[in-house]
């Protein structure tokens, strides 16, 4: 068995793993979804180009990965959802912290900026470019 086939088999199974990684974080809160989805179709593209098409055209994540074409404009409904989702689920993971993690404040710190950032990133991903008149 070459290196490459090696190498291949290997990204296959990095692949599989993040999409199963994937599929419980679009259950349960706190875990992500589409992290571990855009490294999974990185891993299958270079693995089997037939594996990572499965993965996008498959409609358990497909709107998971709908927006992330380059092409796609995301609806500000969409937006919404996916902060107050995020917001949600952060909370959820701070109360654990909180109620579990003795002196763990800098933890707490570090998931309220990282919610600040995914807010701002979120709400400025894939906006209209076009211009308004007012």
């Amino acid at each position: 068995m070459g290196n490459s086939k090696i190498k291949r088999y290997a990204y296959a199974i990095v692949g599989i793993l993040l999409v199963c990684l994937a599929g419980i974080g679009a259950v349960l809160p706190g875990i992500p979804t589409v992290g571990p989805l855009m490294l999974a179709s990185y891993f299958l593209l270079k693995s089997s180009p037939a594996l990572e098409k499965r993965l996008v055209r498959n409609r358990f994540f497909a709107r998971y990965i709908y927006y992330l074409d380059g092409t796609t404009e995301m609806p500000i409904r969409t937006r919404v959802s996916s902060i107050l989702m995020m917001w949600i689920s952060i909370s959820i993971s701070g109360l654990f912290i909180y109620q579990f993690g003795s002196g763990q404040s800098w933890l707490l710190v570090t998931l309220a900026l990282a919610g600040v950032t995914g807010t701002v990133f979120i709400w400025r991903f894939r906006r209209s470019s076009r211009r308004f008149n007012t």
